[in-house]
Protein backbone atom coordinates (compact mmCIF):
# COMPACT_ATOMS: atom_id res chain seq x y z
CA UNK A 1 0.00 0.00 0.00
CA UNK A 2 1.36 3.19 -1.09
CA UNK A 3 1.33 6.21 1.30
CA UNK A 4 -0.16 9.06 -0.75
CA UNK A 5 0.81 11.67 1.83
CA UNK A 6 4.36 12.09 0.75
CA UNK A 7 6.52 14.51 2.57
CA UNK A 8 7.15 17.72 0.49
CA UNK A 9 10.53 18.31 -0.88
CA UNK A 10 12.65 20.87 0.93
CA UNK A 11 12.76 23.20 -2.02
CA UNK A 12 9.03 23.17 -2.07
CA UNK A 13 8.61 24.14 1.57
CA UNK A 14 11.09 27.14 1.63
CA UNK A 15 9.54 30.52 0.45
CA UNK A 16 11.83 33.04 -1.36
CA UNK A 17 12.26 36.56 0.25
CA UNK A 18 13.47 39.89 -1.55
CA UNK A 19 14.68 43.33 -0.27
CA UNK A 20 11.76 44.81 -2.14
CA UNK A 21 9.53 42.98 0.26
CA UNK A 22 10.76 45.49 2.94
CA UNK A 23 8.14 48.24 3.11
CA UNK A 24 10.52 50.82 4.64
CA UNK A 25 13.12 50.18 1.98
CA UNK A 26 10.59 50.69 -0.75
CA UNK A 27 9.50 54.04 0.75
CA UNK A 28 13.08 55.26 1.09
CA UNK A 29 13.91 54.21 -2.44
CA UNK A 30 10.83 56.00 -3.78
CA UNK A 31 11.83 59.24 -1.99
CA UNK A 32 15.36 59.00 -3.31
CA UNK A 33 14.13 58.51 -6.83
CA UNK A 34 11.86 61.55 -6.51
CA UNK A 35 14.76 63.69 -5.31
CA UNK A 36 17.01 62.47 -8.10
CA UNK A 37 14.31 63.13 -10.64
CA UNK A 38 13.74 66.68 -9.34
CA UNK A 39 17.49 67.35 -9.33
CA UNK A 40 17.85 66.17 -12.89
CA UNK A 41 14.98 68.37 -14.01
CA UNK A 42 16.13 71.50 -12.12
CA UNK A 43 19.83 71.11 -13.01
CA UNK A 44 19.53 70.12 -16.61
CA UNK A 45 16.00 70.78 -17.68
CA UNK A 46 15.08 74.02 -15.63
CA UNK A 47 12.19 75.54 -17.52
CA UNK A 48 12.11 79.30 -18.07
CA UNK A 49 9.34 81.45 -16.65
CA UNK A 50 8.42 85.01 -15.79
CA UNK A 51 6.84 86.91 -12.94
CA UNK A 52 5.81 90.52 -12.36
CA UNK A 53 6.71 92.20 -9.08
CA UNK A 54 5.52 95.50 -7.57
CA UNK A 55 8.37 97.73 -6.27
CA UNK A 56 7.30 100.51 -3.91
CA UNK A 57 9.72 103.32 -4.88
CA UNK A 58 12.45 104.60 -7.18
CA UNK A 59 16.01 104.70 -5.85
CA UNK A 60 17.33 108.11 -7.00
CA UNK A 61 20.68 107.66 -5.27
CA UNK A 62 21.71 104.61 -7.29
CA UNK A 63 24.48 105.48 -9.79
CA UNK A 64 24.41 109.11 -8.54
CA UNK A 65 28.08 109.54 -9.49
CA UNK A 66 26.91 109.86 -13.11
CA UNK A 67 25.42 113.32 -12.39
CA UNK A 68 27.46 114.46 -9.36
CA UNK A 69 30.61 114.15 -11.48
CA UNK A 70 29.10 116.93 -13.62
CA UNK A 71 28.69 119.19 -10.57
CA UNK A 72 24.94 118.59 -10.52
CA UNK A 73 22.51 117.58 -7.87
CA UNK A 74 18.86 116.60 -7.86
CA UNK A 75 16.59 119.43 -6.74
CA UNK A 76 13.24 117.78 -7.48
CA UNK A 77 12.03 114.26 -8.19
CA UNK A 78 8.77 112.78 -9.29
CA UNK A 79 7.30 110.74 -6.50
CA UNK A 80 5.95 107.53 -7.96
CA UNK A 81 5.24 104.12 -6.45
CA UNK A 82 3.89 100.69 -7.32
CA UNK A 83 6.36 100.22 -10.16
CA UNK A 84 5.69 97.04 -12.12
CA UNK A 85 8.86 95.06 -12.78
CA UNK A 86 8.90 91.90 -14.93
CA UNK A 87 11.54 89.22 -14.35
CA UNK A 88 12.10 86.50 -17.00
CA UNK A 89 14.45 83.52 -17.02
CA UNK A 90 15.31 80.74 -14.63
CA UNK A 91 12.19 79.51 -12.93
CA UNK A 92 14.25 78.39 -9.97
CA UNK A 93 15.60 81.89 -9.35
CA UNK A 94 12.33 83.62 -10.07
CA UNK A 95 10.56 81.33 -7.66
CA UNK A 96 12.77 82.52 -4.83
CA UNK A 97 12.72 86.27 -5.62
CA UNK A 98 10.74 88.86 -3.66
CA UNK A 99 9.99 92.50 -4.51
CA UNK A 100 12.47 93.64 -1.84
CA UNK A 101 15.25 91.93 -3.82
CA UNK A 102 14.73 94.34 -6.73
CA UNK A 103 15.85 97.97 -7.19
CA UNK A 104 14.39 100.49 -9.66
CA UNK A 105 16.49 103.49 -10.68
CA UNK A 106 16.67 106.22 -13.36
CA UNK A 107 19.09 105.87 -16.24
CA UNK A 108 21.43 108.83 -15.59
CA UNK A 109 23.70 108.11 -18.56
CA UNK A 110 21.78 110.64 -20.69
CA UNK A 111 22.16 113.52 -18.18
CA UNK A 112 24.43 116.26 -19.53
CA UNK A 113 23.45 119.45 -17.70
CA UNK A 114 21.02 121.34 -15.49
CA UNK A 115 17.28 121.39 -16.12
CA UNK A 116 14.23 119.14 -16.11
CA UNK A 117 14.81 115.81 -17.80
CA UNK A 118 12.71 112.72 -18.46
CA UNK A 119 14.69 109.58 -17.77
CA UNK A 120 13.93 105.94 -18.47
CA UNK A 121 13.59 103.60 -15.53
CA UNK A 122 15.74 100.52 -15.14
CA UNK A 123 15.68 97.64 -12.69
CA UNK A 124 18.01 94.97 -11.42
CA UNK A 125 18.28 92.35 -8.72
CA UNK A 126 19.97 94.02 -5.78
CA UNK A 127 20.38 90.96 -3.56
CA UNK A 128 23.71 89.22 -4.00
CA UNK A 129 22.40 85.78 -3.01
CA UNK A 130 20.87 85.22 -6.44
CA UNK A 131 22.63 84.49 -9.70
CA UNK A 132 21.44 86.94 -12.34
CA UNK A 133 23.12 85.25 -15.32
CA UNK A 134 19.96 83.45 -16.45
CA UNK A 135 17.34 86.17 -15.79
CA UNK A 136 16.29 89.42 -17.41
CA UNK A 137 14.74 92.31 -15.43
CA UNK A 138 12.78 95.14 -17.03
CA UNK A 139 10.43 97.90 -15.86
CA UNK A 140 6.93 97.47 -17.26
CA UNK A 141 5.11 100.51 -15.85
CA UNK A 142 5.75 103.38 -15.48
CA UNK A 143 8.76 103.37 -17.74
CA UNK A 144 9.90 106.99 -17.24
CA UNK A 145 10.40 109.50 -14.45
CA UNK A 146 10.91 113.29 -14.42
CA UNK A 147 13.95 114.64 -12.54
CA UNK A 148 15.14 118.26 -12.16
CA UNK A 149 18.91 118.84 -11.99
CA UNK A 150 20.85 121.97 -11.15
CA UNK A 151 24.19 123.09 -9.81
CA UNK A 152 23.64 123.21 -6.05
CA UNK A 153 25.58 125.55 -3.80
CA UNK A 154 25.47 127.67 -0.64
CA UNK A 155 25.69 131.36 0.18
CA UNK A 156 25.82 133.11 3.55
CA UNK A 157 24.11 136.49 3.98
CA UNK A 158 23.86 138.84 6.98
CA UNK A 159 20.41 139.42 8.43
CA UNK A 160 19.20 143.00 7.92
CA UNK A 161 16.68 144.22 10.49
CA UNK A 162 13.90 146.24 8.86
CA UNK A 163 12.48 148.68 11.42
CA UNK A 164 10.79 151.26 9.18
CA UNK A 165 7.36 150.47 10.60
CA UNK A 166 8.36 151.00 14.24
CA UNK A 167 6.98 153.92 16.25
CA UNK A 168 9.32 155.47 18.85
CA UNK A 169 8.09 157.81 21.62
CA UNK A 170 9.08 161.48 21.60
CA UNK A 171 12.45 162.05 23.21
CA UNK A 172 13.66 158.57 22.30
CA UNK A 173 15.38 156.94 19.35
CA UNK A 174 16.13 153.50 17.99
CA UNK A 175 19.86 153.37 18.60
CA UNK A 176 20.65 149.89 17.42
CA UNK A 177 19.02 146.69 16.25
CA UNK A 178 20.65 143.28 16.25
CA UNK A 179 19.55 139.76 15.50
CA UNK A 180 20.41 136.26 16.64
CA UNK A 181 21.51 134.61 14.44
CA UNK A 182 23.33 137.47 12.73
CA UNK A 183 23.54 135.61 9.42
CA UNK A 184 21.99 132.66 7.61
CA UNK A 185 23.26 130.11 5.13
CA UNK A 186 21.06 129.42 2.11
CA UNK A 187 21.46 126.20 0.13
CA UNK A 188 19.87 125.26 -3.15
CA UNK A 189 20.17 125.57 -6.93
CA UNK A 190 22.71 128.15 -8.05
CA UNK A 191 20.17 129.84 -10.30
CA UNK A 192 17.95 130.53 -7.28
CA UNK A 193 20.88 131.54 -5.06
CA UNK A 194 21.93 134.17 -7.61
CA UNK A 195 18.51 135.81 -7.36
CA UNK A 196 18.68 136.17 -3.55
CA UNK A 197 20.58 139.33 -2.59
CA UNK A 198 19.46 139.90 1.01
CA UNK A 199 17.78 138.31 4.01
CA UNK A 200 15.54 140.65 5.99
CA UNK A 201 13.96 140.44 9.44
CA UNK A 202 10.92 142.79 9.27
CA UNK A 203 10.00 143.97 12.77
CA UNK A 204 6.65 145.33 13.90
CA UNK A 205 5.78 146.27 17.50
CA UNK A 206 2.44 147.55 18.77
CA UNK A 207 2.49 151.00 20.37
CA UNK A 208 5.33 153.50 20.84
CA UNK A 209 8.69 152.28 22.05
CA UNK A 210 10.37 153.99 25.00
CA UNK A 211 12.45 151.08 26.23
CA UNK A 212 14.58 148.33 24.69
CA UNK A 213 12.75 145.16 23.70
CA UNK A 214 13.21 141.83 21.90
CA UNK A 215 10.90 140.21 19.35
CA UNK A 216 10.96 137.04 17.24
CA UNK A 217 10.26 137.52 13.55
CA UNK A 218 10.19 135.38 10.40
CA UNK A 219 12.97 135.91 7.88
CA UNK A 220 12.37 136.91 4.27
CA UNK A 221 14.55 136.34 1.21
CA UNK A 222 14.59 139.31 -1.17
CA UNK A 223 15.90 140.16 -4.62
CA UNK A 224 18.00 143.13 -5.69
CA UNK A 225 14.88 145.32 -5.90
CA UNK A 226 13.82 144.50 -2.36
CA UNK A 227 10.97 142.25 -3.42
CA UNK A 228 10.17 139.20 -1.31
CA UNK A 229 10.88 135.99 -3.20
CA UNK A 230 9.97 132.40 -2.38
CA UNK A 231 12.41 130.06 -4.14
CA UNK A 232 11.06 126.68 -5.14
CA UNK A 233 14.03 124.69 -3.88
CA UNK A 234 16.45 126.95 -1.93
CA UNK A 235 16.13 126.92 1.84
CA UNK A 236 17.68 128.75 4.82
CA UNK A 237 19.28 127.05 7.80
CA UNK A 238 17.16 129.30 10.03
CA UNK A 239 13.74 130.68 9.16
CA UNK A 240 13.38 133.12 12.07
CA UNK A 241 15.52 135.44 14.20
CA UNK A 242 15.35 136.97 17.66
CA UNK A 243 15.70 140.74 17.15
CA UNK A 244 16.79 143.09 19.95
CA UNK A 245 15.80 146.76 19.61
CA UNK A 246 17.94 149.10 21.73
CA UNK A 247 16.05 152.30 22.57
CA UNK A 248 17.98 155.39 23.82
CA UNK A 249 16.70 158.56 25.44
CA UNK A 250 17.67 161.75 23.62
CA UNK A 251 18.48 165.01 25.47
CA UNK A 252 20.13 168.34 24.76
CA UNK A 253 22.46 169.22 27.66
CA UNK A 254 24.71 172.21 28.38
CA UNK A 255 28.46 171.70 28.07
CA UNK A 256 30.78 172.45 30.98
CA UNK A 257 34.55 172.42 31.39
CA UNK A 258 36.15 170.29 34.08
CA UNK A 259 39.08 172.34 35.41
CA UNK A 260 41.88 170.38 37.04
CA UNK A 261 45.15 171.27 38.84
CA UNK A 262 43.63 174.29 40.58
CA UNK A 263 44.62 175.66 44.03
CA UNK A 264 42.71 174.51 47.10
CA UNK A 265 39.60 176.65 47.50
CA UNK A 266 39.83 178.18 44.04
CA UNK A 267 36.52 179.47 42.63
CA UNK A 268 36.33 178.24 39.01
CA UNK A 269 33.21 180.35 38.44
CA UNK A 270 35.45 183.44 38.54
CA UNK A 271 36.90 182.36 35.17
CA UNK A 272 35.16 183.95 32.21
CA UNK A 273 35.17 181.64 29.21
CA UNK A 274 33.09 180.56 26.23
CA UNK A 275 32.78 177.36 24.26
CA UNK A 276 32.30 177.19 20.51
CA UNK A 277 29.27 175.01 21.23
CA UNK A 278 27.26 175.61 24.37
CA UNK A 279 25.07 172.48 24.25
CA UNK A 280 25.17 169.03 22.77
CA UNK A 281 22.44 166.56 21.87
CA UNK A 282 23.30 163.13 23.21
CA UNK A 283 21.56 159.77 23.47
CA UNK A 284 22.01 156.93 25.88
CA UNK A 285 20.29 154.55 28.27
CA UNK A 286 17.41 156.29 30.04
CA UNK A 287 18.84 155.62 33.49
CA UNK A 288 22.10 157.39 32.56
CA UNK A 289 20.73 160.30 30.52
CA UNK A 290 17.90 161.24 32.90
CA UNK A 291 20.39 161.66 35.78
CA UNK A 292 22.50 164.31 33.97
CA UNK A 293 22.11 168.09 34.24
CA UNK A 294 25.17 168.98 32.15
CA UNK A 295 28.01 167.40 30.24
CA UNK A 296 31.60 167.79 31.40
CA UNK A 297 33.00 166.82 28.09
CA UNK A 298 36.62 167.97 28.44
CA UNK A 299 39.24 168.44 31.15
CA UNK A 300 41.38 171.58 31.17
CA UNK A 301 44.62 171.72 33.17
CA UNK A 302 44.46 175.27 34.49
CA UNK A 303 47.79 175.07 36.32
CA UNK A 304 49.68 174.04 33.18
CA UNK A 305 47.79 175.15 30.06
CA UNK A 306 46.42 178.62 30.82
CA UNK A 307 47.85 181.62 28.95
CA UNK A 308 46.64 184.99 27.71
CA UNK A 309 45.37 185.46 24.15
CA UNK A 310 45.05 181.83 23.31
CA UNK A 311 42.23 179.50 22.24
CA UNK A 312 42.18 175.79 23.04
CA UNK A 313 40.89 173.02 20.81
CA UNK A 314 39.68 170.34 23.20
CA UNK A 315 38.40 166.87 22.25
CA UNK A 316 34.92 165.84 23.28
CA UNK A 317 34.99 163.06 25.86
CA UNK A 318 31.45 161.92 26.56
CA UNK A 319 30.68 159.79 29.60
CA UNK A 320 30.63 156.05 29.00
CA UNK A 321 27.43 154.86 27.34
CA UNK A 322 26.50 158.17 25.70
CA UNK A 323 26.69 158.94 21.99
CA UNK A 324 26.63 162.36 20.28
CA UNK A 325 23.82 163.03 17.84
CA UNK A 326 25.88 165.37 15.67
CA UNK A 327 29.34 165.37 14.15
CA UNK A 328 30.95 167.25 17.03
CA UNK A 329 34.29 165.72 18.01
CA UNK A 330 35.87 168.80 19.65
CA UNK A 331 35.02 172.23 21.05
CA UNK A 332 37.02 175.47 21.20
CA UNK A 333 37.62 177.02 24.63
CA UNK A 334 38.25 180.78 24.79
CA UNK A 335 38.94 182.84 27.95
CA UNK A 336 37.93 186.47 28.45
CA UNK A 337 41.07 187.93 30.07
CA UNK A 338 40.16 191.62 29.71
CA UNK A 339 39.81 192.00 33.49
CA UNK A 340 42.77 189.77 34.35
CA UNK A 341 46.47 190.43 34.98
CA UNK A 342 49.55 188.37 35.72
CA UNK A 343 52.63 188.79 37.86
CA UNK A 344 55.87 186.87 38.36
CA UNK A 345 57.28 186.82 41.88
CA UNK A 346 59.64 184.94 44.18
CA UNK A 347 57.88 183.08 46.99
CA UNK A 348 59.86 182.90 50.26
CA UNK A 349 57.05 181.34 52.26
CA UNK A 350 57.56 177.54 51.99
CA UNK A 351 55.36 175.30 54.11
CA UNK A 352 55.69 171.52 54.65
CA UNK A 353 52.62 169.38 55.52
CA UNK A 354 52.01 165.66 56.11
CA UNK A 355 55.55 164.92 57.28
CA UNK A 356 56.47 161.21 57.22
CA UNK A 357 57.02 159.51 60.58
CA UNK A 358 60.31 157.88 59.65
CA UNK A 359 62.08 160.83 57.99
CA UNK A 360 63.06 164.41 58.84
CA UNK A 361 62.76 166.80 55.92
CA UNK A 362 64.65 170.09 55.84
CA UNK A 363 63.89 172.50 53.00
CA UNK A 364 67.19 173.93 51.77
CA UNK A 365 65.72 176.31 49.16
CA UNK A 366 65.23 179.80 50.53
CA UNK A 367 62.53 180.65 48.04
CA UNK A 368 60.64 179.46 44.98
CA UNK A 369 61.68 181.71 42.13
CA UNK A 370 59.79 183.07 39.15
CA UNK A 371 56.29 181.98 40.11
CA UNK A 372 53.71 183.19 37.54
CA UNK A 373 50.32 184.10 38.96
CA UNK A 374 47.07 185.04 37.21
CA UNK A 375 43.93 186.63 38.60
CA UNK A 376 41.70 189.71 38.64
CA UNK A 377 43.62 192.92 38.02
CA UNK A 378 42.72 194.52 41.33
CA UNK A 379 43.92 191.51 43.31
CA UNK A 380 47.10 190.97 41.31
CA UNK A 381 48.10 194.62 41.69
CA UNK A 382 47.83 194.43 45.50
CA UNK A 383 49.37 190.95 45.86
CA UNK A 384 52.45 190.73 48.15
CA UNK A 385 55.01 187.87 48.00
CA UNK A 386 54.32 187.05 51.66
CA UNK A 387 50.67 186.35 50.75
CA UNK A 388 51.72 183.45 48.54
CA UNK A 389 52.61 180.02 49.95
CA UNK A 390 54.67 177.26 48.30
CA UNK A 391 53.25 174.14 49.89
CA UNK A 392 55.21 170.89 50.09
CA UNK A 393 52.78 168.01 50.68
CA UNK A 394 54.74 164.86 51.62
CA UNK A 395 51.75 162.51 51.83
CA UNK A 396 52.04 160.89 48.41
CA UNK A 397 55.72 161.48 47.64
CA UNK A 398 58.37 158.81 47.18
CA UNK A 399 60.99 159.89 49.73
CA UNK A 400 64.47 158.46 50.32
CA UNK A 401 67.30 159.60 52.55
CA UNK A 402 69.62 162.20 51.06
CA UNK A 403 69.20 165.33 49.00
CA UNK A 404 66.05 165.34 46.89
CA UNK A 405 64.10 167.83 44.76
CA UNK A 406 60.40 167.73 45.60
CA UNK A 407 57.39 169.43 43.94
CA UNK A 408 55.39 172.20 45.60
CA UNK A 409 51.99 173.74 44.84
CA UNK A 410 51.38 177.46 44.90
CA UNK A 411 48.55 178.66 47.14
CA UNK A 412 47.13 182.13 47.79
CA UNK A 413 45.12 181.67 51.00
CA UNK A 414 43.77 185.23 50.89
CA UNK A 415 42.20 184.83 47.45
CA UNK A 416 39.91 182.31 45.77
CA UNK A 417 40.49 183.79 42.30
CA UNK A 418 44.30 183.80 41.91
CA UNK A 419 46.12 180.73 40.53
CA UNK A 420 49.65 179.86 39.51
CA UNK A 421 50.70 178.38 36.17
CA UNK A 422 53.76 176.19 35.86
CA UNK A 423 55.67 173.51 37.79
CA UNK A 424 57.74 174.40 40.85
CA UNK A 425 60.13 172.50 43.16
CA UNK A 426 62.32 172.94 46.22
CA UNK A 427 65.56 171.24 47.27
CA UNK A 428 65.29 169.21 50.49
CA UNK A 429 67.63 167.30 52.79
CA UNK A 430 66.05 164.07 54.01
CA UNK A 431 67.35 162.04 56.94
CA UNK A 432 66.08 158.87 58.56
CA UNK A 433 64.88 159.04 62.12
Amino acid sequence: MVNKNKAPKPEQTAKKHSIWDNRLFVLAASLLCAILSWSIVTLTLDPEGDKTFTVSEVSYSYNSNLYTSLGLDIVETEQIGNIQVKVEGSGTVIGQLQASDLIVYPNYSTVSGAGEQTLSLQARVSSTQFSTNNIEVQVVSPKQVTVVFDKVGEKTLPITVESANLSVADGYMLYRSSSVPAEVTISGPQSELDAITSVVAPVTVDGELSDSTSVTTALEMRDENGNVISPQYASMDSTSANVTLTIYQVRELPLAIDFINVPTGFDTSSLKYTLSQETMVVAGPTRTVSALSELSVVSFDLGQQFAFDRDYQLPVELPSGLVAQDDTSSVTLSFDTSDMASVTINVPNIRTINMPSNYDITVQSERVSNVTLYGPKDEIENLLPDSVVAQLDCQNLQITAGQQTLPVTIQVPSSSRIFAVGSYTVLCQITSR
